[in-house]
């Protein structure tokens, strides 16, 4: 490949991720490629991949392949006076301290998950919906804690030059509220980081400097976006570590597959030195590491999610942090005569001290009808009270996707937030109930 096309090919994605700013004409097309790798691809996600892989792809030219661009005095100055020095050690020095950051900062996001939880009274292993301005959802399984930070940021940005968030993107910052301060971290390490991942691009050949670009711009994306156990951040962190412990490798059977005969010939002799090492051997370990890193990853992310699921019901706290739910007139819980959530309301009944006057909904006029005609269409097993919050147990008939999305239009303008236990069996369940004619939610 040569040189030029690295920056025009920069330019073009530049130019795609401008144009699904604003437009919508090739949303479908692009969203159907980056789901594969960008988790549930959405417009927002779309549009930073683009931009984040064009400017990799323009930048990672400017120190040594592109002597025209890299002779241009304003970029002599900058490489001189401004940021040079940070690009003077070497490139797997600073692929190191990407994969330290990388890591640390997504352990740092679980973390602030838990503390966030901690603070609000809820259960680690719960997904957290804050409600406005616009739904955003976060959990250790799929974090936002970062996101709402970045979010806020780009809103102030595009607000400084008169540009709009397109409609159909979340920025996140709904959950800012919430957050713990020390989120706000993340500003500094993500243009840290870029810092670090452009410079380890230097001295690499194009398979592994391509690899590299395209692992960078997805695990940048997938810190804020997702965190750990996410497919970008996962995959952006195995991209990075294949290429640290396997270089050599990954060159050599690139170049064997596309028949590159240059790239063959400079590699083939390191890769017979790598193939002379024991099975049992520290460099034939190191080999492995990044695919035992992803194994790792995928096999943590389901135990997570099995260990935390609720197959008795679900339970939905229901948040108001500045006005209590003072209307609700019920001391302690509200049981619904629901033959479907019979043995799980058995379950409950058992964990409820000091329960009060067992009745239906339709009887109690004293509550809040808004809210309670938003839980009719479910199969509520019963009701709890708190000054600022209201507990919901609902039976775990229904998909967890399908019921998050469907109380989000339940309870849009009813509370602050809410969050809702988790069940991964959910998702393996055949008969489960369909919410889309019953609550007027469209899964999407």
């Amino acid at each position: 490949m040569k040189i030029n096309r690295y920056i025009s090919l920069g330019i073009i994605f530049i130019v795609i991720a401008i144009l699904l700013f604003f437009t919508d004409i090739f949303s479908p097309f692009i969203g159907a490629l980056t789901h594969l790798f960008l988790m549930g691809s959405s417009k927002g996600k779309d549009i930073l991949f683009f931009l984040i892989l064009g400017i990799f792809l323009i930048f990672s030219q400017m120190f040594e392949y592109n002597p025209k661009f890299s002779d241009n005095k304003y970029i002599k100055k900058i490489i001189s006076f401004k940021i040079g020095f940070l690009f003077k050690l070497k490139n797997n020095t600073y692929l190191k301290i990407s994969l330290i950051l990388i890591i640390v900062t997504s352990i740092l996001g679980l973390i602030l998950e838990l503390v966030m939880r901690y603070r609000m009274g809820i259960s680690p292993f719960t997904i957290f919906v804050a409600m406005e301005p616009t739904a955003t959802t976060t959990s250790i399984i799929h974090s936002h804690i970062y996101k709402s930070v970045i979010g806020g940021v780009i809103n102030s940005i595009l607000s400084g030059i008169s540009l709009r968030i397109p409609l159909g993107i979340n920025t996140g910052d709904s959950l800012y509220l919430y957050v713990p301060d020390f989120a706000n971290i993340i500003i500094i390490i993500l243009p840290l980081l870029f810092l670090t991942l452009l410079a380890s691009l230097k001295n690499r050949q194009a398979p592994n400097r391509l690899i590299l670009i395209f692992a960078s711009a997805i695990g940048l994306i997938g810190i804020f976006d997702g965190g750990l156990f996410s497919v970008p951040c996962a995959g952006g962190i195995y991209g990075i570590l294949l290429i640290y412990f396997d270089e050599t490798g990954f060159d050599y059977y690139t170049a064997k597959i596309f028949k590159n005969k240059p790239m063959l010939k400079k590699t083939k002799k390191k890769m017979e030195i790598i193939k002379q090492y024991k099975i049992l051997s520290w460099k034939t370990f190191q080999r492995l590491i990044p695919h035992i890193f992803l194994i790792s990853i995928i096999l943590l992310g389901f135990y997570v999610s099995i260990i935390g699921s609720n197959t008795e019901h679900c339970e939905i706290q229901i948040i108001n942090t500045t006005n209590p739910f003072n209307d609700l007139n019920i001391n302690e819980a509200i049981i619904l005569n629901n033959n479907n959530a019979k043995n799980a309301e058995n379950k409950i009944l058992n964990n409820i001290n000091n329960s009060s006057t067992l009745s239906s909904i339709n009887d109690l006029n004293d509550l809040n009808n808004s809210l309670i005609e938003s839980l009719n269409n479910y199969s509520v097993i019963s009701i709890q009270k708190q000054n600022f919050r209201i507990i919901v147990y609902i039976s775990p008939e229904y998909n967890e996707m399908e019921l998050l999305n469907s109380l989000i239009v339940s309870l849009k303008g009813k509370c602050e937030a809410y969050s809702m236990s988790w069940d991964f069996f959910s998702y393996l369940k055949t008969n489960n109930t369909n919410l889309t004619n019953s609550t007027g939610f469209e899964n999407t």
